[in-house]
């Protein structure tokens, strides 16, 4: 059996291991358009120089070797022709397949709004070739630019306010991390970036810029007629799944591939697994589908059933937030909050099931609220105060696939 995987984020390096121990002699290909393994979630510390380019990599060095996969760095798909089952690459070369997994992730998207998309000094960031530029050209800018402020918006931030450079943030949005945070803590963190050099510039909408003579943006302007200056623009205000080699295949997708519970696409032995279906930028996520496309490619029928909404662990200037599930309560939920000394806690519950929770500052325990979250538990029998509960309160599941209360903290009814 031959699998080809294009794509060498956590989807898809996950989906070669997953095939490799489960069929040890199957011939193994991977393709990337990246020259090397490394995982987008530390880009920023290389950007920032506390990483180098090797300690970005999440597999050992010998891993291609050891599992006896075929890789081919640097190199982009051109066609996959889905009739003659191969593929092909920029150098001409085909690769036949009798399983394919696109796991091509997603690429940065740049606005159109004025000389953003020919601008000489704007720059993505979605890929190491981004991070590089950027650490290349950082210590020369003085006023930086940076358009988003969710978690890679204030990441890149991060790591240039450590190098002591101004920073001017621009989001639409009226808080920061807006899909992550509620507006209590978002404007703790807030707080810590201006403390450390940070300016913002929220709820406002970017209508245009002007540029030198280099082609370079010295100016962009706000919908309310204010110009800000800079020499260098990070765009990091949102992602499209990358679709492009798609063209002229046959597979069905829109803005992402079109697959079914089991990650197959509409082509018959081709999968997909990652952001490029759409299914969520979570590193985890992407994990657990390239885990169980892995698993349909070996004929080991596995649907996917992980729609569990996002978990964000985030942790700037030392202070640790976490957000599981929805955070934006809707008029029948009931919101219980418990705010102390460093520590805030906010559970969301609709029909006695723990739908989301953000806890920031103190994060001890946290585990049981993904479990119920996750596990859809119901609570009504719990007999105690919610910010209370703890695995202590459960010990497993009847034989009707509820969970069970530990007596002597629950009303049994």
């Amino acid at each position: 059996m031959k699998h080809v995987i294009i794509g060498s984020g956590a989807a898809g390096i996950t989906a070669a291991k997953t095939i490799r121990n489960i069929h040890k002699n199957d011939e193994i290909t991977l393709v990337s358009s990246d020259e090397l393994i490394y995982s987008r979630c530390m880009l920023h510390k290389y950007s920032g120089n506390e990483r180098d380019q090797a300690s970005l990599s999440f597999v050992p060095n010998d891993f291609f070797t050891t599992n006896k996969i075929t890789w081919h760095p640097g190199k982009s798909v051109t066609n996959i022709d889905t009739k003659n089952s191969c593929i092909q690459l920029q150098n001409k070369t085909l690769l036949p397949y009798d399983k394919l997994l696109i796991a091509t992730g997603s690429d940065a998207v740049i606005p159109n709004i004025g000389q953003f998309k020919t601008a000489t000094n704007v720059y993505g960031y979605r890929h190491l070739s981004d991070a590089k530029t950027i650490r290349e050209k950082a210590p020369n800018a003085e006023k930086i630019l940076i358009v988003g402020a969710g978690l890679v918006g204030l990441d890149v931030a991060c790591a240039l306010l450590k190098l002591k450079k101004p920073v001017t943030i621009v989001e639409m949005a009226p808080q920061i991390l807006p899909l992550n945070l509620d507006i209590t803590t978002a404007s703790v963190y807030q707080k810590l970036f201006e403390q450390n050099g940070c300016t913002f510039r929220l709820n406002s909408k970017i209508t245009n810029t002007q540029s030198n003579q280099t082609g370079a943006i010295t100016h962009i302007t706000l919908e309310t007629g204010e110009n800000l200056a800079c020499d260098m623009v990070i765009v990091a205000a949102g992602v499209r799944p990358s679709t492009k080699l798609l063209e002229g295949s046959g597979i069905e997708y829109d803005r992402a591939i079109k697959e079914d519970q089991y990650l197959k696409t509409s082509s018959e032995n081709v999968y997909a697994a990652g952001s490029v279906t759409g299914l969520g930028e979570i590193w985890q996520s992407a994990v657990r589908q390239g885990e169980v496309a892995a698993k349909n490619m070996c004929n080991i029928k596995t649907p996917f059933t992980d729609t569990f909404t996002a978990k964000n662990t985030i942790n700037f200037f030392d202070l640790p937030t976490l957000s599981v599930g929805n955070i934006n309560p809707e008029n029948d939920d009931t919101v219980h909050l418990r705010i102390g000394p460093n520590t805030y806690q906010k559970i969301i519950l609709k029909n006695n099931l723990v739908t989301g929770i953000i806890l920031q500052g103190n994060l001890n325990y946290s585990g049981i609220w993904q479990y119920l979250i996750k596990n859809k538990v119901d609570i009504s029998q719990l007999n105690k105060p919610i910010e209370t509960i703890s695995f202590a309160d459960f010990y497993g599941i009847d034989t009707d696939g509820q969970y069970k209360y530990n007596c002597s903290t629950a009303n049994k009814q």
